[in-house]
């Protein structure tokens, strides 16, 4: 089994081109299962006291909180990266294309990988400025693919930030982490509201104070976490990082 990389660069030889790598190459399971290892690797880095007071905010970030900021900055690259494999090609049935092909990496992120990470960074990528405004694009795409584009508005409003991520919240709760969790399936869940859940909470659970020793508080924060996201996937394929690509 090949991984992306080797894929890429057998690619390349075989184009005789530099060009940028047109993502269709690759199929969405193997795309899927990249982005699922390397988040899963870097959320399981993080450690406790990368999320006391808040230090993942603040000026000092890179120092204070490495492996959060990493997981953060990966988001971030890769956004850029799906935004630019839309944007690169010539016509609004390519991009429309493109597009298609992005969803078919949520469906594998979300049926077989439980990864609501990874399905956030390609709506973040749909989110763009520069992606949301093809508006020819997206009409080809709602009017060859109907139902996708149905589901892909119903991802949109299920993961909206709106009113504190409050109908994300429910749809988590009530449904995605129970439903998981009665099939002991693993879920990978999004680590931007997890972060908001702390920091929302933070009275409560993670300001330190003269009342709770840092043990105490190291053990808390570090369970709340691993709890809220239960384990980690599993039985998928051993792929090599593509991080060398940024």
């Amino acid at each position: 089994m090949f991984s992306i990389k080797s894929k890429l660069n057998s690619y390349r030889l075989s184009s005789g081109t530099n060009d940028v790598y047109d993502i269709r190459k690759y199929q969405a399971t193997d795309i899927a299962n990249e982005l699922t290892l390397i988040n899963q690797n870097l959320l399981l880095r993080i450690k406790p006291e990368e999320l006391f007071n808040f230090v993942f905010l603040s000026s000092e970030k890179k120092m204070l909180a490495p492996n959060l900021t990493s997981m953060v900055e990966f988001y971030n690259r890769t956004v850029l990266l799906f935004a630019t494999q839309i944007l690169q090609q010539k016509s609004d049935k390519m991009r429309a294309s493109v597009i298609m092909h992005l969803f078919s990496v949520i469906q594998q992120l979300y049926i077989i990988n439980h990864d609501i990470h990874s399905i956030r960074i390609i709506l973040t990528t749909f989110d763009h400025p520069s992606i949301f405004r093809l508006r020819e694009t997206w009409r080809i795409f709602r009017r060859e693919n109907p139902k996708f584009y149905t589901a892909l508005k119903y991802l949109w409003n299920v993961l909206s930030q709106d009113n504190n991520w409050e109908e994300y919240r429910l749809w988590l709760e009530e449904k995605f982490i129970k439903d998981c969790l009665n099939k002991k399936q693993p879920m990978l869940l999004f680590i931007g509201y997890l972060l908001s859940k702390m920091i929302i909470d933070h009275y409560r659970y993670y300001q330190i104070s003269p009342n709770h020793n840092d043990y105490e508080i190291f053990s808390r924060v570090n369970r709340i976490l691993i709890e809220y996201i239960k384990s980690s996937p599993k039985q998928l394929l051993l792929v090599k990082k593509i991080n060398s690509f940024y």
